[in-house]
C-alpha cells in the first residue's frame, strides 16, 4: 500500500470513529495487495489506485460500523469482492460474517482472503438470492430469521434488496441501505415492509467529495 494511501485509511478510519492497531492495517494492506493481484486476471473491481480503493471500498465500508455492535451476527449480500463484509471484519473482529456470493471466481478470491487475514467466523456461500428464490442446500443453509443486520452495498433497488433480506433478519435486527443519495420512497418502504426508520445518515466519505446516506430499518414482529 502506498504512503499517502496508507495515511489516507489511518486518518480516514479515525474521521468515521474506527481506531485500527497496527495489526488491523496490515490486513488491509494484505486485503489491497491480493484485491490488485487477482484483478489482474478477475474482473473484481474496476477502481484502480490504491489511494481510490482505500476511500471507495474500504472506507466506504467502514461507514457501517457505527451501525453496528460487537458479535453481531451479520450477512453482507451481493458482497462481491468482501465489500462491506470484510472490511468490517477486521474493524469489529467479535463479528459472525456471513458473505454471499454468486460468481464462483469471487467465491474462490474471497476464500484465499480469509486464509490469507486470518479472520474467524466468516462464512462465504456461493449463491444468488431473490425475493422468490431463498438459499437451501444441504451443505449450508442460511437461516431464516436468524441474522442481527442483512446489509448489502451495491445490490438491487432499495425495495427489491430488502424484500432480499427481510427473511433473514430476526425481528428488532437490522436492514442497512448504503445509498448515494437521498431516497425518495423510503416512506413507502415502511408501509409495503414490516420495518420501522432507525437511523437516517447523510455525509461525504472521507478525502473525497462523493455523497454517502445510509438507511437503518428496524425489522418490527408482524
Amino acid at each position: 500500500m502506498e504512503i499517502e494511501a496508507q495515511r489516507i485509511l489511518e486518518k480516514g478510519s479515525r474521521l468515521l470513529g474506527v481506531n485500527l492497531d497496527q495489526k488491523q492495517i496490515h490486513q488491509f494492506q494484505l486485503y489491497l495487495s491480493r484485491l490488485k493481484k487477482w484483478n489482474k486476471k478477475v474482473n473484481l473491481t474496476a477502481i484502480k489506485t490504491d489511494k481510490d480503493i482505500v476511500i471507495k471500498h474500504f472506507l466506504d465500508s467502514l461507514t457501517l460500523v457505527s451501525c453496528l455492535r460487537p458479535y453481531q451476527k451479520v450477512l453482507d449480500i451481493g458482497t462481491g469482492a468482501g465489500f462491506p463484509g470484510i472490511p468490517l471484519k477486521i474493524a469489529i473482529t467479535s463479528l459472525q460474517i456471513t458473505l454471499v456470493e454468486s460468481r464462483q471466481k469471487r467465491i474462490v478470491f474471497l476464500k484465499e482472503v480469509k486464509r490469507l487475514l486470518g479472520l474467524k467466523d466468516v462464512e462465504i456461500v456461493n449463491t444468488y438470492l431473490t425475493p422468490t428464490i431463498p438459499f437451501r442446500n444441504e451443505a449450508n443453509i442460511l437461516k431464516i430469521d436468524y441474522y442481527d443486520v442483512v446489509l448489502s452495498r451495491a445490490l438491487a433497488t432499495p425495495s427489491e434488496f430488502v424484500s432480499i433480506a427481510l427473511p433473514y433478519v430476526k425481528a428488532g435486527g437490522l436492514v442497512i441501505l448504503m445509498q448515494g443519495r437521498k431516497i425518495e420512497d423510503l416512506d413507502k418502504l415502511s408501509k409495503d415492509y414490516p420495518l420501522r426508520l432507525k437511523e437516517e445518515k447523510g455525509f461525504m466519505l472521507p478525502f473525497s467529495e462523493i455523497k454517502r446516506r445510509l438507511i437503518v430499518l428496524e425489522k418490527i414482529k408482524n
